[in-house]
């Protein structure tokens, strides 16, 4: 009887796991698609000669 509920225990922490591991991979392909739209948004800002160029340090 030990063995079944050691089995029973055994699959329980399995399908934690790969459950916690689909959450954890989920989590990274969205900061992954948040990161590439950063990085797309970045991109695509003009650039400008004279941007930055003047700081006013005193405001």
């Amino acid at each position: 009887m030990a063995g079944v509920s050691a089995g029973i225990a055994a699959q329980v922490a399995l399908t934690q796991q790969a459950i916690a591991l689909e959450v954890l991979k989920q989590s990274v392909e969205l900061q992954q698609q948040a990161a590439a739209a950063l990085i797309d948004a970045v991109a695509s800002v003009p650039v400008s000669g004279s941007l930055g160029v003047n700081i006013n340090i005193s405001a």
